[in-house]
């Protein structure tokens, strides 16, 4: 036991890590303290919305919810990582002690988390309900996260067992990423599809200019997703098992699920460990196949992203900025805080274009060669294909705002908005984005920041992120005037969304021509203008 400590010790040191940098310390203690307090005012607010019932069930939905994303994010780092693999293979240590380490070591902190938020409300249940009934609630709250995360880790080892089918690397990662994102929007989409039409009466009746108002609105919005929830067999079999046999069951089943999981990955320990290092040595160091498939180039940059957590962050921000300004956006058209008949007349277009901008706005587009910092004189000096490189980054960026985009229009659209016509803005907003993303790394290809020690200084302290505004940014100001223009003149809707998506089509295959032809680029040394500066 005391050995299998020591492992577990190991891998929670190694991947756990506290950032070096100060300013992302900081911020991560910001952001923790913050998701903490907003999930006790949400907590708080159901409490007080809802009945007793329906605060139970939505407790135990944010919580494994909370379980679930963190442990998408984290454990699966841990628990599926072939990092150890050159450390531990040669050491006389079984296979599964090692899984097992892992395993324990990887759902450690999504558990801890879940249980340290949990804590207010054991309390709120306790002023709600007796003592007893409180202890079970949280028991059977613990319980049930735990069975999350293990059918979650069992579900990918078998995927993980199959993993020498897949083609390459980046084909297993992706499946994996559909996997994980299936299964975890897979009820919600399975209650949206059931209940779409009664959803969208109550998000286009959401009265809030009172506080009673809006509290009765979001009373009828938790109605139905309880009701409907009771509905299902497997739900209410769930929330019945209050007795200690249920609990023993629930164990029991836990306990089947990690030996499971535990067997399923020692098996292909050994094998995908050295698979994996096969890889890494082969195409890390790109020494050999050369002109290789662009799928290696997006590869490559996924791994300068990883390579330090500020990077990592910038992406997540990328992601999550825009669907937080579009909720804040229908916020104020549906309470009509500004008391401006305008913007509830052309949220449509205003929402396009909000959506658009705030897509574009970050800093991972315009220094995409800056961030390669001491990788970047390797890869330059070696014959790689500059257009499949430049490619590479164009699409990471523009997969990045296109996900934002997306979300952003899927959470517009539930307000009741959807029609023809957005669906035509949908197309107009990927394919501007995709410009913008083709031109704003233009600047920084010629003169990257390489030199520096916090990799802050590559995105937040760079200059190129204000040129390439210079780049990208009148293109989209051009065709939103142009877009404007033809609704003044009162064209209709639907044939100005038309043209705007025919002319960003012929815009798109005029820059991809100009900026990847083979006399342009050649022609550009790679290290002109390079700037060595620190």
């Amino acid at each position: 036991m005391k050995d299998n400590m020591q492992l577990i010790k190991f891998f929670l040191t190694s991947f756990y890590a506290k950032p070096k940098q100060p300013i992302i310390q900081v911020l991560l203690l910001i952001a923790c303290i913050y998701v903490a307090i907003q999930y006790f005012v949400l907590n708080l607010i159901i409490y007080f919305i809802a009945a007793p019932g329906e605060y139970l069930f939505y407790n135990i939905f944010l919580s494994n919810g909370v379980t679930y994303i963190l442990t998408s994010y984290f454990a699966i780092t841990v628990v599926f990582s072939q990092s150890d693999f050159a450390i531990l293979a040669h050491l006389p240590i079984s296979a599964k002690r090692v899984v097992m380490s892992k395993i324990i070591s990887g759902v450690a902190f999504p558990i801890m988390v879940a249980s340290t938020l949990s804590l207010p409300t054991f309390f709120i249940l306790l002023i709600e309900f007796k003592l007893g009934i409180a202890v079970k609630s949280i028991v059977f709250l613990l319980v049930m996260n735990v069975l999350i995360v293990l059918i979650l880790l069992f579900i990918l080892s078998i995927l993980n067992h199959f993993r020498s089918v897949f083609i390459n690397t980046s084909v297993y990662l992706l499946v994996r990423m559909i996997f994980i994102v299936g299964i975890g929007i897979s009820p919600i989409l399975y209650f949206l599809i059931k209940n779409y039409h009664t959803v969208s009466i109550v998000l286009e009746n959401l009265d809030a200019s009172t506080i009673a108002s809006l509290s009765a609105s979001i009373s009828d919005f938790l109605d139905i997703g309880y009701r409907f929830a009771m509905q299902q067999s497997l739900v209410e079999n769930l929330l019945s098992l209050n007795t200690v046999i249920s609990f023993i069951l629930l164990f029991a089943l836990c306990y089947l699920l990690f030996k499971a999981t535990i067997k399923m990955i020692a098996s292909k320990y050994y094998e995908h460990g050295l698979l994996v290092s096969r890889i890494e040595k082969a195409t890390k160091v790109w020494g050999r196949d050369i002109q290789s498939s662009l799928v290696n180039y997006l590869q490559r940059e996924y791994w300068i992203i990883q390579s330090e957590p500020y990077f990592k962050m910038q992406a997540i921000l990328g992601v999550i900025l825009t669907p937080i300004c579009t909720i804040i956006f229908l916020s104020l058209v549906q309470m009509n805080i500004l008391k401006a008949e305008w913007i509830v007349n052309n949220d449509s277009y205003l929402f396009t274009y909000m959506v658009l901008l705030t897509s574009c706005m970050n800093n991972i587009s315009g220094t995409p060669y800056s961030r390669e910092g001491k990788y970047y004189a390797s890869s330059m000096t070696l014959p790689f294909d500059p257009q499949k490189i430049y490619m590479a980054k164009v699409m990471t960026s523009s997969c990045i705002g296109t996900i934002s985009v997306v979300i952003s229009y899927i959470i517009y659209m539930l307000f009741g908005r959807g029609d023809i016509t957005m669906g035509l803005h949908l197309l107009i907003t990927i394919l501007l984005v995709f410009m913008y993303n083709l031109l704003s790394p233009l600047y920084d290809r010629r003169h990257p920041l390489l030199v520096w020690s916090n990799p802050s200084e590559a995105i937040k302290s760079n200059p190129t992120v204000l040129i390439s505004l210079l780049y990208g940014l009148p293109i989209l100001i051009v065709i939103g005037l142009l877009h404007f223009s033809l609704l003044s003149f009162n064209v209709s809707p639907s044939i100005s969304a038309a043209i705007i998506l025919m002319i960003a089509i012929l815009c798109m295959i005029v820059l991809i021509y100009k900026i990847f032809d083979t006399k342009n680029i050649k022609g550009s040394s790679p290290y002109r203008g390079v700037n060595f500066r620190s």
